[in-house]
């Protein structure tokens, strides 16, 4: 077996010394071979295939030998098993189809697959060594020359990888119109955004005259390689547009991805279940429902799962995966906070009631703050209402004033999902109903009550109960009012529901809020504005009493001289 050491440079060793050949009918004739004695046979190298070598680059998967025809710039190695095996590496497939090689002298291997040069090079070796056997191997396919047509933005001719495959090869006609075959290898699902094209149906017409098609959608979706196959020299690929009235079909429901798609002939339920990926956990796994206009309306159809393969689709078929909601397990809700078995229980969406799962949590503990519990629901579109708060909504028909619209945008940025429970009211417990997400909160019970605002030292006092506890028991504790509170304006909070109420009209429980206003103080700038208009009003005042006395006295002046001129 010949061992490569290292790859010989652009200069061939000598070869043996004519004395040391010997006359026997399996020795190497006189050409310029580098031997290698050690190892035993000879070596060859052409130093144009080593530069050629230099630029290849990289493809997917392996050749298909059997089928592979071979052709211009083929780089390719051949071995010569005999007496004095050979290794003739870099051989380039020259534009007339041949090869040249030390042995023989040029051969034409255009148009061969490789078992056919195979027995074309052992041919032309017989006449030289007895009894070879030739394997050739092929080092770097060449590139492909494509025409890429149809309604793409760059049309024209493309030089693409060996092995390329039709999205590669399309790539730079859909994006750039790069010529260059390293642009080719780039991510080429980049372009599947543009719905202007039909990508599940392109046209490949091979250069022997048959035709074949690729589905790139398929492929990007499912993987399938049969839906993307490899490009060949001389490939006519035509990608057509498509028009606002192009067929299509959809697939929706059960399914791991509902798209809607372009439609192809001979399209099957099956096809389009493999492209969304296949079945959800909750679906129905029987059954699809295809739904399609008929000269009499729309038309319903159930199809069993035996019959997804053969059904036919028509343009525009749109199909349904049903759900089945009792299979869907994996719904459940989380309970935090003072229960006996916190943690996430399995629930039925829109059954388990919240009474449910404080059985299943073991109740709530002996420190629980009873009258703070609240679910918070899940924005899971699942789970929406039909009454969900919508202030954009809510506004397209209110009279309401600036002023209106704005209070409702802040009530609007308030969380909509917080809900309060009261764990006394089995009744409230019993009617609500708990869906996937959902988070159930039963606070800790800390023995306090929280005084804010204009007291001299706000914060958490602790709470004992007792028969005459009141809001100025927390007052005092917090050293009472400070200078600017309003004695009038006192507030308790209620834990939980954030209700607001006056100390006379409700009872101070643990968790509980006191809250006491301010006065209110008027602006600087207000003030003095105030004190200038009472001054300036006092000056009108005083200039109209006396306009007033001085037109009674011109009255008066007048009247007497008129009684002076009679006399």
């Amino acid at each position: 077996m010949l061992w490569m050491i290292t790859i010989l440079p652009y200069s061939f060793l000598n070869a043996q010394d004519e004395d040391e050949k010997t006359e026997d009918q399996n020795s190497i004739p006189s050409f310029n071979l580098s031997a290698i004695d050690i190892l035993g046979g000879f070596y060859f190298v052409d130093p144009m295939g080593i530069q050629l070598a230099s630029t290849i680059l990289p493809f997917e998967g392996t050749l298909d030998i059997d089928n592979y025809i071979l052709g211009t710039n083929d780089l390719i190695s051949i071995k010569i098993d005999a007496l004095n095996p050979v290794s003739l590496r870099g051989i380039v497939i020259n534009p007339q189809g041949d090869i040249t090689i030390p042995i023989t002298g040029s051969i034409n291997l255009s148009g061969l697959t490789i078992a056919e040069a195979e027995t074309k090079v052992k041919k032309a070796v017989s006449e030289q060594i007895k009894n070879p056997e030739i394997t050739i191997t092929i080092e770097s396919p060449r590139p492909a020359i494509i025409h890429v047509t149809g309604g793409v933005p760059h049309p024209g001719k493309y030089i693409v990888p060996a092995q390329s495959r039709i999205d590669q090869a399309i790539f730079s006609a859909m994006t750039t119109g790069e010529r260059k075959p390293s642009k080719t290898l780039q991510n080429s699902s980049n372009f599947l955004g543009n719905g202007e094209f039909s990508f599940r149906d392109i046209i490949i017409q091979r250069a022997n005259g048959s035709i074949i098609k690729a589905d790139l959608i398929t492929y990007f979706r499912t993987g399938n390689f049969k839906s993307n196959p490899f490009v060949k020299d001389g490939d006519l690929i035509t990608v057509n547009k498509l028009s606002r009235e192009s067929p299509k079909l959809s697939i929706s429901g059960g399914v791991k991805s509902d798209f809607e798609i372009e439609f192809r002939e001979g399209d099957s339920p099956k096809d389009l279940l493999d492209i969304a990926g296949g079945f959800t956990e909750e679906a129905d796994k029987s059954k699809l429902i295809v739904f399609r206009r008929s000269v009499t309306g729309l038309e319903k159809i159930e199809l069993n799962s035996n019959e997804w393969e053969s059904f036919k689709l028509l343009p525009n078929d749109r199909i349904i995966a049903p759900i089945n909601r009792e299979t869907d397990r994996s719904t459940s809700v989380w309970v935090y906070g003072e229960v006996e078995l916190p943690g996430n229980f399995p629930i039925i969406n829109g059954i388990t009631s919240a009474s449910d799962i404080l059985e299943l949590s073991g109740g709530v503990t002996s420190d629980a703050l009873i009258s703070a519990a609240f679910l918070v629901r899940n924005n899971n579109p699942k789970n929406a209402l039909p009454n969900d708060f919508n202030a954009d909504l809510l506004k397209r028909t209110s009279d309401q004033i600036v002023q209106g619209l704005e209070y409702l945008d802040a009530e609007s940025r308030i969380s909509q999902n917080k809900v309060f429970v009261d764990l006394n009211d089995q009744n409230q417990l019993q009617n609500l109903k708990l869906y996937d997400g959902d988070r159930l909160y039963i606070p800790r019970d800390q023995q306090t009550v929280f005084v804010f605002g204009q007291v001299n030292n706000p914060g958490y006092f602790p709470f004992i109960p007792s028969d005459n506890i009141s809001a100025q028991t927390f007052i005092s504790k917090a050293g009472g009012f400070a200078l600017a509170a309003d004695k009038g304006r006192i507030f308790v909070i209620k834990v939980g529901s954030s209700t607001w109420y006056k100390p006379s009209d409700t009872e101070i429980q643990s968790g509980d809020k006191i809250f006491i206003d301010r006065q209110p103080i008027e602006e600087l700038n207000a003030l003095r504005t105030f004190e200038i208009q009472k001054a300036q009003l006092r000056n009108q005042r005083t200039q109209l009493f006396l306009t007033a006395i001085t037109t009674v006295t011109g009255i008066i002046t007048t009247y007497v001289a008129i009684q002076n001129l009679k006399n």
